[in-house]
């Protein structure tokens, strides 16, 4: 089953797509958000054309594993594209994944995108996911 991961923004939202096999987390694509309703047409699409099976949604909770404004933000949305697409939607945490990632620019003598950084998050939340799953299932 391939996942799609989202890190969630209210101006973008960074992709990353598994493999069919659920090992390997790659960056796929940034959107940039106009509205939720095109934005949700776009994401069904790309479940659908994928094959995707689940899609993890980052949950932009407190250092201290409290929710957010934005974690209510992101739930109503991850409700929403849950009924549209048809398709399992789970929340992740995603504490620290932008700065992960900007690092991992940084630490190879890139210039951070916000576009490459939103993907590059979405992945790294991604990774970490399919470790968890992989390490439940072995």
């Amino acid at each position: 089953m391939r996942v799609l991961a989202l890190d969630y923004g209210k101006k973008r939202i960074g992709l990353a797509v598994s493999d069919p096999l659920g090992i390997i987390a790659q960056p796929y694509l940034t959107l940039v958000v106009k509205n939720q309703i095109a934005l949700i047409k776009r994401l069904k699409c790309i479940i659908d054309e994928n094959g995707i099976g689940l899609v993890l949604i980052g949950n932009p909770i407190s250092a201290r594993g409290e929710a957010t404004k934005m974690s209510a933000e992101v739930g109503q949305f991850a409700r929403l594209l849950a009924k549209a697409a048809n398709v399992e939607v789970r929340l992740w945490d995603e504490r620290y994944t932008s700065r992960y990632a900007s690092r991992k620019f940084q630490d190879h003598g890139l210039r951070v995108r916000k576009n490459n950084q939103d993907q590059i998050a979405a992945s790294i939340m991604l990774e970490e996911y399919l470790l968890s799953a992989n390490r439940t299932t072995a």
